[in-house]
């Protein structure tokens, strides 16, 4: 009994421990927790790191900047971006205004190509709008692009009951320069000029009316089915234009002063 208080006075005093307290996170270490929901293909291509520059679109809308937290994704230090967290984010924004995301879409899809079609000086035109452009506007003029042979069995309407004639210069794919020269040596006034072609069919008239436009002529239009094709010159004649602009055949013309074309020669 005497040696229980020796061992108890030598033995050291035991101290306290205080309760653990939790640790808060550095600001600077914490990363954005992968999604659960995310493909496979997604969580791979985060883990790579990979560092790409956002596009400028995405960054400059006003909507996303103030929703978007693309300034916690980045890291200041490297200034390398977490790809899985924009991918992210983008489909976010998008699930979060499909309104704006939908209109975008339409305005790129729809609306800007229609008035890239509706602004461009070349246009196609049906037959019948053609004779009324011609007969309706002063500075209109036919221009005939079918080969010597064909004009030769077909010839190009006649147009002397509007106070005009059909400019006929045959398309060359091999000599377009010289072919645009032959074609202005044909008209007084080329950058006042809106011209209707009238090809076989569509083929090459679409090809020169452009041609046409890019070397100074005011509008050109290519006759949709020519003279031949489905609702070209031919098909609508008989019903829908009157006989001095009919097109005749070399067996049923009653004789060569039926056209009163001006034909322009191919040699310079």
């Amino acid at each position: 009994m005497s040696s229980l208080p020796t061992i108890l006075a030598s033995s050291p005093p035991r101290t306290l421990r205080k309760p653990s307290t939790p640790q808060t996170p550095n600001p600077d270490q914490t990363r954005i927790t992968p999604f659960n929901n995310i493909s496979p293909s997604l969580h791979l291509l985060s883990k790579t790191n990979l560092s790409i520059t956002l596009s400028q679109t995405i960054l400059c809308s006003p909507v996303l900047a103030s929703t978007s937290p693309f300034t916690s994704i980045s890291d200041k230090s490297t200034g390398k971006i977490d790809l899985e967290s924009i991918l992210i984010t983008i489909d976010n924004f998008f699930n979060k205004y499909p309104f704006f995301v939908a209109g975008c879409t339409f305005i790129y899809l729809v609306v800007y190509p229609a008035a890239i079609f509706y602004l461009r000086k070349y246009k196609p035109i049906t037959a019948i709008n053609a004779f009324r452009k011609l007969k309706s506007q002063p500075d209109s003029q036919l221009l005939d692009i079918r080969d010597e042979k064909t004009l030769a069995s077909l010839a190009s309407p006649s147009l002397k009951f509007l106070g005009k004639s059909s400019v006929q210069v045959p398309y060359s794919e091999e000599d377009e320069s010289g072919f645009v020269k032959r074609v202005k040596g044909g008209f007084s006034d080329p950058e006042n000029t809106v011209v209707c072609v009238l090809d076989n069919f569509d083929g090459n008239s679409m090809k020169v009316a452009e041609l046409l436009v890019e070397n100074g002529f005011k509008e050109a239009y290519y006759i949709k089915g020519g003279a031949r094709g489905k609702n070209g010159w031919l098909a609508i004649q008989e019903e829908l234009l009157p006989p001095p602009v009919h097109m005749y055949t070399a067996k049923n013309a009653k004789s060569s002063s039926n056209n009163e074309a001006s034909i322009v020669g191919t040699e310079n």
